[in-house]
């Protein structure tokens, strides 16, 4: 699964970047605008049986942008802040669970093309678990990165891969989906 989703991702970046040009590029993202990404992702809990896809939103507000003149890149990067709730469904034998995972999340983004945008940022936060049973939550937190092209000013799709450090890997290792920006 991983290796497909790497391929379609690569697949789609090169025919981005083959059909795009340098010029004209002003700013990333504008400072003050909001973006929104609904993704279906791998679900990260590997020892239990996924009952669906992990499905998260993430809401992103764009603190200070065009940071500097990148040349033929135009006025060029900006940073963000943000949130992500991820929700993924399990069964483990004889009873179900429920993976949710909340993080705050930060991210330096640059335009290579017009459209194209390609950013690299950590989050943290927490994983809560929640069965039949019982409760239970644990530390989630690493670096991310991502791409996302936008078709009209507003609405794109996006890719992300992300890397949970601590030792249970909670967070989807990979995830594509829809970009929104308002």
């Amino acid at each position: 699964m991983k290796k497909f989703l790497l391929a379609i991702v690569a697949m789609f970046s090169f025919a981005t970047a083959a059909n795009a040009f340098t010029s004209g590029i002003d700013d990333v993202q504008p400072k003050g605008g909001v973006n929104m990404g609904l993704m279906l992702g791998v679900p990260p809990c590997d020892d239990v049986d996924a009952k669906f896809a992990m499905t998260s939103l993430d809401v992103n507000w764009t603190i200070t942008s065009g940071m500097f003149n990148a040349g033929k890149f135009g006025n060029n990067g900006a940073i963000d802040l943000g949130l992500y709730y991820g929700f993924a469904p399990y069964e483990n034998h004889d009873y179900d669970f429920a993976q949710h995972c909340i993080l705050f999340r930060s991210a330096f983004h640059f335009e290579f093309f017009p459209k194209f945008d390609v950013y690299a940022g950590l989050f943290g936060g927490v994983n809560i678990f929640t069965g039949e049973d019982d409760t239970d939550s644990k530390a989630c937190y690493g670096p991310f990165v991502g791409c996302k092209y936008f078709f009209t000013d507003h609405f794109g799709v996006k890719a992300e891969f992300g890397h949970d450090v601590y030792k249970d890997h909670n967070y989807a290792p990979a995830a594509i989906g829809l970009a929104f920006k308002f």
